[in-house]
């Protein structure tokens, strides 16, 4: 059986191979691709900005129906019934489970010294068809998958991915667990996203969903500000308005009780003076939670003294364990009828257009470009 799949032969280079698929094997599936999204690594991988084992199978925020289950294959990862048919979100990362961050840190997976990540690894790699830009994927037996719930759009399946990301991220601002005393993130609080792009405008609405009582969204472009509204944003401001960095956080203080600055800052804008500016934003005690920078995109002055003034806690958050899927297609699920969830995707292409959707993503013109192998 083959499968056309779209291969990174080097950044900047997109070519189309036929791929001989092999047999399902026990433990695995293999997958009808029904899209896979482009996002700001893909970008960065696509620009030259990631050191990768060129060519690539890229797409790893995908979603597809089952069409073949290996032996022994009954249940997704979180034990739900699957079957010949059923659409499913795969997690593209796995584990290698032997190494000392394995065995030590299992919480953290992203810290694993051998890991695997579909839409990052060569062509010829175990199967060859290990990628969402293909027609088929077959998902091996050390990975995790999710059934997508039979009452929402299979497409926003590959909404989980980054709805992973975001919900983490966010989830970051929870510890150490005493909201009482607002410490961390809890019911009412105050929270500001920096960046109205796709994993921004996700982490709005896990803000929404949890509780918030104030969610300021801020970005440089007042169409995505608008947008940031549907998804849950109480106030917005264009950061381009201030004439630098202490009137912006003037002007973020000024929307907040007390006049202190928001409880918790999420940086998902991905701009280095974001983050620097994110240290200021956060109100004194507060949370500030990077999540912007997966890949390099250029550096920032920061003052460490600022840091410990302030008495902020900083939290890095790189992608997600498995089971935060589970997190993300319960938002889609509480929020599907609320939030237009399925409007980020407005830019789709089959392969032959692969190219214009990088720019699109690129220029910011995308939320989210999709790749559809069957064609659109």
């Amino acid at each position: 059986m083959e499968s056309k799949t779209l291969v990174m032969e080097e950044p900047g280079e997109l070519t189309q191979r036929t791929v001989e698929l092999p047999e399902v094997g026990p433990g695995e599936l293999r997958v009808k691709i029904t899209l896979s999204g482009i996002c700001g690594t893909d970008v960065h991988m696509y620009e030259g900005g990631m050191d990768l084992d060129f060519p690539v199978v890229p797409g790893h925020e995908m979603a597809g129906t089952i069409e073949e289950l290996g032996e022994d294959v009954t249940a997704d990862s979180k034990g739900d019934p699957v079957s010949e048919g059923d659409t499913v979100a795969i997690v593209p990362g796995i584990v290698c489970g032997e190494c000392w961050f394995c065995q030590n840190v299992p919480s953290r997976p992203t810290t694993c010294r051998n890991r695997d990540v579909y839409g990052f690894m060569n062509a010829e790699y175990r199967q060859r068809a290990h990628g969402g830009f293909g027609q088929y994927m077959i998902v091996d037996e050390r990975a995790s998958f999710y059934r997508m719930p039979d009452d929402l759009d299979p497409e926003l399946g590959a909404l989980v991915e980054p709805l992973a990301v975001a919900t983490r991220a966010f989830e970051r601002a929870y510890p150490p667990g005493q909201p009482d005393a607002r410490e961390g993130f809890g019911i009412g609080k105050s929270v500001a996203v920096q960046g109205a792009g796709p994993i921004g405008l996700l982490t709005m609405s896990a803000a929404r969903a949890a509780g918030a009582g104030q969610i300021i969204a801020l970005d440089a472009i007042d169409e995505r500000l608008s947008v940031a509204e549907q998804f849950g944003a109480t106030e917005t401001v264009n950061v381009t308005g201030p004439d630098d960095t202490d009137e912006l956080v003037e002007a973020v203080q000024g929307l907040t009780s007390g006049n202190v600055g928001p409880d918790v800052v999420v940086e998902a804008a991905g701009q280095p003076i974001a983050f620097q500016q994110g240290i200021e934003l956060v109100r004194d005690g507060g949370t500030l939670v990077e999540a912007g920078h997966y890949a390099y995109s250029g550096e920032t002055e920061i003052n460490p003294t600022r840091v410990v003034q302030k008495d902020i806690d900083i939290r890095g958050s790189l992608a997600y364990p498995p089971n935060q899927f589970e997190t993300g297609i319960a938002l889609l699920e509480l929020l599907a009828d609320e939030m237009p969830f399925g409007e980020l995707f407005n830019h789709r292409v089959g392969f032959d257009d692969a190219e214009e959707a990088y720019e699109k993503q690129a220029s910011g013109e995308a939320y989210r470009a999709t790749i559809h192998p069957w064609g659109v």
